[in-house]
């Protein structure tokens, strides 16, 4: 439908709604990304450790993790290098 075949009243609720889900889309994304930086707060302080140790490697600093049983960031009970690289990289 164009918008110059709808009324004025039709098109002053369709941009509302525009704002409103873009509004939504914006706090969900804030959320996300304070909770990922808080995820990351908790976790790189373990990362730190571990490097002291001597491990450098992202295998050897993922196994770590691991067998600390330090969750991932979704949940998971094994960490994987890549996400170990993308917590550094961020």
């Amino acid at each position: 439908m164009d918008m110059d075949e709808v009324s004025s009243t039709t098109r002053r609720r369709i941009m509302k709604e525009n704002h409103k889900m873009k509004n939504s889309w914006e706090a969900m994304s804030k959320a996300r990304t304070e909770k990922y930086q808080a995820y990351k707060k908790d976790v790189m302080p373990i990362i730190k450790e571990i490097q002291a140790s001597g491990i450098k490697s992202l295998q050897g600093i993922a196994n770590g993790l691991t067998d600390r049983a330090i969750k991932t960031r979704y949940g998971k009970d094994i960490w994987h290098p890549s996400q170990e690289k993308n917590l550094l990289e961020r």
